[in-house]
């Protein structure tokens, strides 16, 4: 693979037999009868900066092979291939060679001035009988707006029009990262907010509150967890609203350095301030408890394992209070991924 696309085949019975003919195109209430579109999402939450990857797919609904031309534009000689993905063109081939139509809160009509006009012959494709075609890429190369923070709409309508994809919902978000600052050091908390929005929303709340400030890891497992963010000496109490949250179970494994939501024992949906972080890998704990952050760097690793190495006595609390000094919240720092 090389560039920005990925030219996806999705089925084998895309191949069409040499000796068959090609059929007439179809357009309009046919086409709609034919096909279907679908728009999807790679990820529908991603952080400022970072490519936003969706995957354009036609789906032939009949036991014929449908051919699929771009209205308006100049026909290719070079007979319908079955053997691509769908071409780029195809993509932006709505009313006006459009693509994507996206809605924003202050941008209601963010895409439409996005046109790609083909200024060459664009070849036709055929999708075989049941068959899937489809192009996968980053549509923020087209569509730059959605590199600023905001919640957009997608729609995508191929074909003059003649077929609509349900639409999709992305959220673009500024992510953030806390510190959590303690006598032992300091540590960095990446949250994991495509796995546990909620969680990541409530400990982000409670930090800008600085409910946790003063606070302190009040249960030591050595080599097993720290507890912190009990409120007084109630291991049970939550935050002052009362307020808890429904679990948000992922397929995070709970190895050294992962922060989880704690629990009342036989309520899974408990979770409200208190928290702990992992002092070595939990396989047991996988499902069972909502991870929604991770100890991000060297440092903060070095300050985990002094926390977990600290004497306890036989109810596993500190000889000597651990406090939380503060939890402060910051712009989170990003690597853009370039996806492959």
């Amino acid at each position: 693979m090389s560039g920005v696309f990925c030219w996806t085949i999705l089925l084998t019975a895309l191949q069409v037999p040499p000796d068959t003919a090609p059929a007439a195109p179809v357009a309009g209430p046919v086409l709609a009868n034919s096909v279907r579109a679908e728009l999807r999402l790679e990820k529908a939450t991603v952080p400022v900066g970072n490519p936003v990857v969706a995957e354009f797919v036609i789906q032939n609904l009949t036991g014929e092979p449908v051919p699929l031309t771009v209205p308006g534009a100049a026909k290719s000689k070079e007979k319908p291939s079955s053997g691509m993905g769908l071409p780029l063109e195809h993509v932006f081939s709505g009313v006006s060679f459009r693509g994507l139509e996206i809605v924003a809160e202050e941008n209601p009509r963010m895409g439409d001035r996005v046109m790609r006009k083909p200024q060459n012959p664009v070849p036709s494709v055929t999708v075989a009988p049941y068959g899937t075609i489809g192009l996968r890429f980053d549509i923020a190369r087209f569509y730059p707006g959605l590199h600023q923070a905001g919640l957009y709409e997608l729609s995508w309508n191929p074909y003059g029009g003649a077929v609509a994809a349900k639409p999709v919902m992305l959220e673009v978000v500024s992510y953030k990262q806390a510190v959590i600052e303690t006598d032992y050091g300091a540590m960095t908390v990446q949250f994991l907010y495509d796995k546990a929005p909620r969680h990541v929303a409530n400990f982000i709340e409670l930090a800008d509150q600085r409910y946790y400030n003063g606070k302190r890891f009040a249960i030591v497992y050595p080599g097993q967890f720290i507890l912190g963010g009990c409120p007084g000496g109630d291991l049970g109490a939550k935050r002052p609203d009362g307020q808890s949250l429904e679990s948000e179970f992922n397929d995070v494994a709970f190895e050294t350095g992962v922060v989880g939501m704690a629990l009342i024992e036989g309520d899974e949906n408990s979770g409200s301030s208190q928290f702990f972080i992992c002092l070595s890998d939990q396989p047991g704990w996988n499902g069972q408890y909502t991870a929604f952050g991770r100890i991000q760097g060297p440092r903060s690793l070095a300050t985990l394992l002094k926390l977990g190495a600290i004497a306890v006595d036989e109810n596993h609390q500190p000889l000597k209070p651990l406090k939380i000094k503060s939890i402060t919240i910051s712009p989170a720092i990003f690597t853009p991924r370039t996806p492959g």
